[in-house]
């Protein structure tokens, strides 16, 4: 409801009790208008406020408009104090409406609905009651009086069509018996409800069913009086009044009081200036809640599940009548998990700030541990981190610094300077309006720069983050290696390209020296011998076995070509075989340790190159007795190692042919180690990944 909505629904409250307290204090026919104007007025007015603070702080449940309804409807019953006959027969029939909405107010909460079957029948009887019953009653009674006495001032009942006392007596008995009953059944209904609720439920239910059932008992007396002395059904009347002010307090109490308790609590808890372990935490949110139930869970990103205070693994259940969970989450990142009183669930603007509270408070608990550890060992920590640390003012003066080598520094001279006293005033520009940048949109901020040296130019990167409203923390990474293994990636892949292309022109001078001027051979043998058939058949069949000879050679050349390109047996018999086939033409003994496994394509290709390279390296350079070869998998790669016994002392950035194979290697994501010490022999390794 809107605020222009409330004022609206006030000010016609306001009205209406002003209507109200007009029609007692005129009335000619009430024994003391002051006292039941006041009543009446005070009533009504209290119904109404109270449920339109409910309906602001739970403006999704109907509590609050039915409690505002209950209001309303006594400022109608002031119309029975009218002296004018029409007005006052509409306020006798309509007196009792109050009680008809008093039932289902008090039936129907804490959800302001009516929940089973049993309700919406004690709520619609009771409607029937005191409208049907009360009407069919009017039309058998002239002079009706004022609150069950006699009135001789009291104007005629213009609703009566007859006179039957019979009739009349037995339709007011009807009424009152079945109020009794509906009294009776509504008390049978807070009770159970009560007695069934959990421990967080009653604190909400608790003041509502104490100050409901005392009303309710003291109407019920006031029905059985009605038979035995109007002078005491008058009196208690009044007793009945001014415990109808009770409710409306009552049914505050249940929507306001957790809410400030849990606030409050939480609140405490978040702001307490000391540390609280994960079981205090959920005792806390026990007593907070009112609910021994509560299960706290943390989230744990190294386990990616939730985990109890004791550490253990928590399996979030699945949600039941009693108990539901409700997870808390910080942006897309889970936090928490709260196990509790499915009752919370009523109040979902409670639940809402319970969540925000906890998820603060847990966020705070988990900044303040880190804190506090870093505290405590953060000397050593600080000692262990290689980048360099400072914090600056927002006029760009350093406040602090850290700096694990002093030999990284610029100058010695650090605080108390400016950002143009010690870098150069491009650089010192850019920092400052980046820190500036950082402290406006709270967002870090990156630079990359370099900075010449006596040995030469370094490279950095500063990352800059708020650290306040007027200062930023600038910290300082040397990326002087990560740009080195960046130019190597680019020389690498460079090298990858002219080798494709040295490769290409290999074989066209292979074919051109080779294959081609043989086949070109061929082709003039095979001319000559045609001409040869007839003239000289002799000459023309020495011809032909010539080309022939010629062709297998042509055959040969080009299957060595293949071969350089990617060897035939490797796809047709797979790696066993092709190792095999390496090993065999080795100038010496290879020993081939290998399960019989299958390996995806590529990493074969791999596999086989650096077996052919390890090996052609051996016989070039080595000087060894004897090589090791094995393949293996293990953790999802492929292991390719080469070993000799032979001199030692190969120097990977020393020729094409390793750097090569480590370009080959890395196109997979896999790497190539050279273990070479001299004297003790070659071992070349590479992991490739099969996926």
């Amino acid at each position: 409801m809107t605020q222009r909505l409330l004022i609206a629904a006030w000010s016609v409250a306001l009205a209406a009790a002003a209507a109200s307290m007009a029609f007692v204090l005129t009335s000619n026919h009430e024994d003391d208008p002051a006292a039941r104007a006041a009543l009446i007025v005070g009533l009504g007015l209290v119904f109404v406020g109270c449920g339109l603070v409910a309906i602001v702080r739970r403006p999704e449940n109907r509590t609050g408009m039915l409690m505002a309804l209950v209001g309303f409807f006594w400022f109608l019953s002031a119309l029975a104090d009218a002296n004018n006959r029409v007005v006052y027969s509409v306020g006798i029939a309509l007196s009792l409406l109050v009680y008809g909405a008093f039932a289902h107010l008090i039936l129907s909460f804490p959800t302001g609905r009516l929940e089973t079957p049993r309700d919406r029948a004690i709520v619609l009887l009771t409607y029937f009651d005191v409208t049907v019953v009360q009407w069919a009653w009017m039309l058998t009674r002239q002079h009706i009086g004022s609150a069950n006495a006699p009135c001789p001032d009291c104007p005629d009942n213009v609703f009566a069509v007859t006179h039957e006392h019979a009739l009349s007596s037995s339709l007011l008995t009807l009424q009152r018996g079945v109020g009794i009953a509906l009294v009776w059944a509504a008390l049978a209904v807070l009770y159970r409800r009560y007695r069934n609720a959990t421990p967080a439920a009653r604190l909400t239910l608790g003041p509502v069913v104490l100050t409901s059932a005392v009303t309710i008992v003291l109407i019920a007396v006031m029905l059985v009086l009605a038979w035995i002395s109007e002078s005491a059904t008058h009196t208690i009347n009044w007793f009945v009044l001014v415990s109808f002010a009770t409710v409306p307090l009552a049914f505050l109490v249940g929507l306001l009081r957790t809410r400030l308790q849990r606030s409050g609590i939480l609140r405490m808890i978040v702001e307490s200036p000391d540390e609280l372990s994960l079981r205090e935490a959920e005792l806390a949110l026990k007593d907070a809640l009112g609910d021994p139930t509560v299960r706290l869970a943390y989230w744990q990103d190294d386990v990616q599940g939730y985990v109890n205070v004791r550490g253990k693994p928590f399996v979030v259940p699945e949600d039941t009548p009693t108990r539901v969970t409700t997870k808390v989450d910080y942006g897309d990142k889970p936090v928490a998990a709260l196990l509790h009183d499915r009752a919370l669930l009523e109040d979902p603007v409670v639940l809402e700030e319970v969540i925000g509270v906890i998820r603060m408070g847990l966020e705070k608990d988990r900044g303040e541990r880190a804190l506090r550890a870093t505290e405590i060992r953060s000397r050593a920590l600080l000692e262990a981190i290689p980048d360099l640390m400072f914090r600056i003012s927002a006029d760009g003066r350093y406040v602090d610094y850290r700096a694990p080598n002093e030999f990284d520094l610029i100058e010695s001279e650090v605080i108390g300077k400016t950002v143009w006293q010690r870098l150069p005033e491009d650089l010192a520009d850019e920092f400052m309006t980046a820190g500036r940048r950082a402290i406006a949109e709270r967002q870090v901020q990156t630079i990359e720069y370099q900075l010449g040296f006596g040995e030469g130019v370094r490279h950095y990167e500063g990352r800059i983050a708020a650290s306040g409203d007027d200062e930023f923390v600038l910290i300082v990474r040397n990326i002087s290696d990560r740009k080195l293994q960046e130019q190597e990636l680019q020389a690498s892949r460079a090298r990858i390209v002219a080798a494709g292309d040295e490769e290409r022109r290999r074989l066209e001078r292979n074919l051109h020296d080779g294959a081609q001027q043989r086949l070109v051979s061929l082709s003039l043998s095979l001319r000559l011998a045609q001409t040869q058939l007839q003239k000289n058949p002799e000459m023309a069949e020495q011809l032909l076995e010539s080309a022939r000879e010629e062709l297998a050679q042509a055959l040969e050349e080009l299957r060595e070509l293949a071969r350089g390109i990617h060897p035939a047996i490797l796809t047709d018999r797979g790696l066993d075989a092709a190792l095999e086939a390496l090993a065999s033409r080795a100038p010496l003994p290879v020993e081939i340790e290998q399960p019989t496994t299958t390996l995806p394509g590529p990493v074969e290709a791999a596999a086989y190159y650096v077996v052919s390279e390890a090996l052609a390296n051996v016989a070039k350079y080595a000087d060894a007795s004897s090589v090791r070869i094995s393949v293996a998998q293990m953790n999802g790669a492929a292991l390719v190692e080469v070993s000799d016994d032979g001199v030692g002392g190969a120097d990977p950035a020393g020729g094409s042919g390793l750097r090569g194979l480590a370009d080959r290697v890395a196109a997979l994501n896999g790497t190539l180690e050279v273990e070479s010490e001299p004297g003790r022999g070659t071992t070349i390794r590479a992991e490739i990944p099969l996926g």
